[in-house]
């Protein structure tokens, strides 16, 4: 993992992109850092919110960060150096990483009816916690457009340059609210389904050279979660 005090907190721009670190998306993933795996795990889920009509309103992504960066992120989170990150400072935290995945289309990929990215309201409604030594982070997309009643929706959740593996909890993929509306249906198809021959994502190995030529390397890993409200 990248230490966060040996690169400093700020956004530098060169190389790739920019990656999370230091209670902020923080450093680039150099070229010469090119790797075919993963930095930083998150298990994650999805909240999708439905309005009165029974539309899609929103997507709430969840993430829960494992417990090794969330050991070498919290110190840099305590700004006042109380010994605890207060839940202001987890906030202020949540507010400026979910900023600055903007760019990045927040790591969700939404498909809808053959067209992707439906569009979201400026204000993002972003939090933070730390459960069981993790650190969780939470932010609701409002969506311009509410998605009508039986429109399937597709949505990955992924780094495109795999530095963050994000890998969604199968047992507990997607919750609805409100939960006393009508049931909505999903599956999750995971990328090995679409191999031949028996082949496995874990039998595929990049170069250095392919990792760097591959700005959405990440898409290749990442689970699809199909939704029908």
């Amino acid at each position: 993992m990248i230490s966060c005090k040996r690169v400093g907190l700020s956004w530098i721009k060169q190389g790739w992109r920019q990656v999370f670190c230091a209670g902020l998306l923080l450093t680039l993933l150099y070229p010469a850092y090119a790797q075919s795996h993963p930095h930083v795990w998150v298990d994650a889920a999805v909240i999708i919110h439905r309005n009165d009509a029974g539309e899609i309103s929103a997507l709430e992504p969840v993430w829960i960060f494992d417990d090794l960066y969330t050991a070498s992120l919290l110190p840099d989170l305590d700004k006042d150096q109380s010994g605890e990150v207060e839940k202001t400072e987890l906030l202020t935290f949540a507010r400026e990483a979910v900023g600055n995945l903007r760019e990045w289309d927040y790591f969700l990929k939404v498909k809808r009816d053959d067209k992707y990215s439906p569009l979201y309201k400026k204000e993002i409604i972003a939090d933070g916690a730390v459960l069981n030594n993790r650190l969780l982070l939470r932010f609701r997309l409002e969506l311009e457009e509410p998605i009508t009643q039986g429109t399937a929706i597709q949505m990955q959740m992924y780094d495109p340059s795999y530095f963050i593996a994000i890998d969604v909890i199968e047992d507990n993929t997607v919750s609805y609210l409100p939960a006393t509306m009508s049931a909505c249906t999903h599956r999750v198809t995971h990328p090995d389904d679409n191999l031949e021959n028996g082949t496995t994502l874990s039998d595929l190995v990049f170069s250095d050279e392919e990792v760097a030529q591959n700005p959405d390397l990440g898409s290749i890993f990442a689970k699809t979660v199909t939704v029908t409200c």
